[in-house]
């Protein structure tokens, strides 16, 4: 059977060499950078280390390119079309003049990619919800599933963020974000320690002009902030014994609100602002905050003290009657109230500005994440595919693989003002694998006119399936 999207065999074991090398040489296959393929190997096996021969190269996003330690010039732009997929036919459909007719049809061979795409990504779907079934937290039945299920779906999970040009999130970029403050006050502590798996994707980010108040709402000013347009997190909590082992730990179990693997997506999160997608926070002041809630219990002791130490230094004993006493405890205790409720109220405070904002990012929970995130995939897939038939079908003279990329690239600057980095190899493998496209000796490449590119995928939805003899 012919495969239209690209499938990527991620079982491990199907090398004689270890199971990281085999899982970094798979992607590779499948090519990706050296630099993505590590970022994507590391995350599942922190330790590896590729081959010698391999550079490595530094991941940024903050330019287009960095170079290598052999002086070779590598392209760090996102490889995500943060445009709709509406948006991209229509675009596409007006970059020439098109009789009606021709119109039609090309519409009519952008639904046929479409309807294809999703009957090939349905089994994905239906394999990643099989494979996290087990570890659901919201299926109403015991949660119970082994070690080596969880490395299947998460190595099945991997693929799909793959395929829908998901990138993990780096120590750096996670660092960063844990010291920094960007959009909300605040700073929270992370118990990392909690985390039996962790896994955090990003998708695209750009920049956004934020006004921020400072000084209690005293000043303000606009900073220019990084903001990821997806984050996906998948976390699994350690079990019971662990959090019983010492006492601190006991406060922070969640019982079995905790068990399982928790999936989740959000969208436009400040990049310095990252920890508030985490569960297990706690909020940390800042030093003004401190001075804030702390002033009133240090002014309150100064002044009881200048009342009345030198009555009870400078007087005789009898002069310091009992009602002395208990007025100065009375006074020294109703300061500590105000201190600790003033501080109760910072920290809601915090908690309803970190809820508030989390109300308003969060896209999906859980197994529902797996179906978005899957029709993003789609999406991405049908979008490469069309894109690249477009512009070999329409190209005036003679085009190979290099120019088709620069092209399409141009073509989005101009018609979305993004720039990316087009999967330009990946999308010809699609028309490829459709017998839509030909390339000759030279290079160059063409493909199936409309009419022809019509009859060669509606024969093959009508072959899909023959369970007739």
């Amino acid at each position: 059977m012919l495969l239209i999207s690209k499938e990527y065999n991620l079982t491990i074991t199907r090398y004689t060499m270890s199971q990281d090398q085999s899982y970094y040489s798979s992607l590779i296959e499948q090519g990706y950078s050296e630099t993505q393929a590590l970022q994507h190997t590391q995350s599942h096996f922190p330790d590896f280390n590729p081959p010698a021969a391999t550079p490595i190269i530094p991941y940024t996003e903050e330019g287009n390119v960095v170079e290598n330690d052999s002086n070779e010039i590598i392209d760090t732009r996102s490889q995500y079309i943060p445009i709709s997929k509406s948006k991209i036919k229509k675009a596409l459909l007006e970059r020439v003049q098109l009789e009606p007719n021709a119109r039609r049809e090309l519409e009519n061979l952008f639904k046929m990619f479409e309807v294809i795409w999703h009957h090939d990504m349905h089994h994905d779907l239906e394999e990643l919800k099989e494979g996290y079934e087990s570890m659901n937290p919201d299926v109403h039945s015991d949660i119970t599933y082994t070690q080596p299920e969880l490395d299947s779906f998460l190595q099945t999970l991997d693929s799909a963020m793959i395929d829908g040009n998901w990138a993990p999130v780096t120590t750096q970029e996670l660092d960063e974000a844990l010291e920094g403050e960007d959009v909300l006050a605040i700073s929270l502590d992370v118990r990392f320690d909690e985390f039996k798996e962790m896994k955090l994707y990003k998708l695209g980010f750009h920049h956004d002009e934020i006004e921020v108040s400072s000084m209690y709402g005293l000043k303000k000013e606009t900073k220019t902030v990084k903001i990821f347009d997806k984050i996906l997190t998948v976390l699994e909590f350690k079990g019971e014994d662990w959090f019983m082992e010492e006492r601190k730990r006991k406060k922070h179990y969640l019982g079995d609100d905790g068990k399982g693997v928790h999936i989740r997506l959000f969208r436009d999160v400040p990049h310095l602002d990252m920890e508030v997608i985490f569960p297990n926070t706690s909020p940390s002041m800042r030093t003004l905050e401190k001075i804030k809630i702390s002033a009133p219990l240090i002014g309150g002791v100064v002044s009881l003290g200048m009342k009345y130490i030198p009555i009870l230094f400078g007087g005789n004993s009898g002069s310091t009657s009992l009602s002395l006493i208990g007025g100065i405890l009375t006074a020294l205790g109703t300061y500590v109230l105000k201190t600790y409720t003033s501080y109760q109220k910072t920290r809601e405070k915090f908690r309803s500005m970190v809820a508030k904002d989390m109300y308003f990012k969060g896209l999906a929970n859980n197994e529902s994440v797996l179906t978005y995130i899957v029709d993003m995939a789609e999406e991405q897939e049908v979008k490469e595919a069309i894109c690249a038939y477009m512009f070999v079908l329409q190209s005036t003279a003679p085009v190979n693989e290099e120019q088709v990329d620069d092209q399409i690239e141009q073509w989005l600057k101009q018609t979305f003002s993004i720039d990316i980095d087009f999967e330009v190899d990946d999308a010809l493998e699609k028309l490829e694998k459709m017998n839509l496209l030909h390339v000759d000796a030279n290079g160059f490449l063409s493909v199936e006119d409309v009419n022809s590119s019509l009859v060669i995928m509606d024969d093959y939805w009508d072959n899909l399936y023959d369970f007739v003899d």
